[in-house]
């Protein structure tokens, strides 16, 4: 078995890592230190190649800067983790990678490094503030759903649905429930992506479907607090744009997920056990949408173009990427790089 996820977005609050959170439990955790996403990507590409018949449950983190490469391989069963990555987990033992290069060949591109990475840096701060853009346009788009709302059948509405949950006779895992945290999509530099196919494969999957503000991330928490009084672990996923809101939860032991199923991750039921969670019909005042669809097809227009401005800098930030990732490349030394593998299988 498989999961592919993020442990960290680019976000309207900037770089935001749950890298920490995601790692609940384990205790042997390897930080991965290096400036070339590419060369931790083939590292855990390796090590994971050595796992695949042991039939273990294999984590894979993606970089949200890249999503065709790894950065970081967890497996739970071995008690052990592979990260990289901005943010160092507490108790992780750092491995620098600067040992498999040629140093003379990094001195003669250290000009071209340092100006490619001022590069980056710069691009990723106009990225940083359009995606700041982008929320502060989706809180006005929130709240003409929030002023039209009604709470008291929104209330009924929640504990009706956590009542459909939870109505299950199989029971907690017995110990203090155990959380992490992640994301199952980013804004990347060729758009929005997620694993909710792989994350969601095999669940009883609960698509929530409704407007901006019109509870949905209010309902998943509700979710999560209610795991937690019965005791079953949780699996929540945030929000790549704004991570302090919920976009998943998956409940393991039940065998369900619920999930923000519109836009910009639109889904809809493919199989039978699929079911929708309408909240904008069950609580919203009727004819919102209609009534208010002038100003919100010009909140529309103005997100959707600070979310194209930011990407196109996420762009131009990825273009200075690979070109460091080249220098990297070039001064790879093989041997050095043999040596690095062989000690990191070994750890396992």
């Amino acid at each position: 078995m498989t999961l592919k996820y993020f442990t960290d977005t680019n976000s309207a609050a900037g770089y935001v890592s749950l890298q920490k959170e995601n790692l609940t439990g384990i205790t042997k955790i390897y930080h991965l230190k290096s400036p070339d996403d590419k060369l931790v990507h083939d590292l855990l590409e390796k090590i994971s190649s050595t796992l695949v018949s042991r039939r273990l449950t294999l984590e894979y983190i993606y970089s949200t800067f890249n999503p065709d490469f790894l950065a970081g391989l967890v497996i739970r069963e071995l008690n052990t983790a592979f990260v990289s990555g901005k943010v160092v987990a507490e108790g992780s033992e750092v491995i620098c990678l600067k040992s498999v290069h040629d140093a003379s060949i990094i001195r003669k591109n250290q000009v071209e490094i340092e100006r490619l990475s001022m590069n980056m840096s710069q691009f990723y701060k106009k990225m940083y503030m359009h995606f700041n853009a982008a929320l502060h346009i989706h809180d006005e788009w929130e709240k003409i759903y929030i002023d039209r709302m009604d709470f008291e059948k929104a209330n009924q509405f929640k504990d009706d649905v956590l009542a459909r949950l939870f109505d299950t006779e199989i029971l907690a895992n017995g110990r203090e429930p155990m959380l992490v945290h992640r994301f199952f999509g980013a804004s990347t530099p060729r758009g929005l992506c997620d694993f909710i196919p792989v994350l969601t494969a095999g669940l009883k999957r609960y698509f929530i479907k409704g407007r901006p503000g019109s509870g949905k991330s209010t309902l998943m928490r509700e979710v999560v607090k209610k795991a937690v009084e019965l005791g079953y672990d949780a699996d929540i996923y945030h929000c790549s744009l704004d991570p302090k809101s919920l976009d998943m939860v998956v409940i393991p032991e039940l065998n369900f997920c619920i999930f923000d199923a519109t836009s910009p991750h639109a889904y809809e039921p493919a199989v039978v056990t699929d079911e929708v969670i309408d909240t904008y019909t069950a609580f919203i005042k009727e004819g919102t949408d209609e009534r208010c669809s002038i100003v919100l097809e010009e909140i529309e227009t103005k997100y959707d173009n600070q979310i194209k401005l930011a990407l196109e800098a996420m762009g131009e930030g990825h273009a200075a990427r690979a070109k460091l990732s080249d220098i990297y490349g070039d001064a790879l030394v093989a041997e050095k790089f043999d040596i690095v593998l062989d000690d990191l299988i070994r750890k396992l």
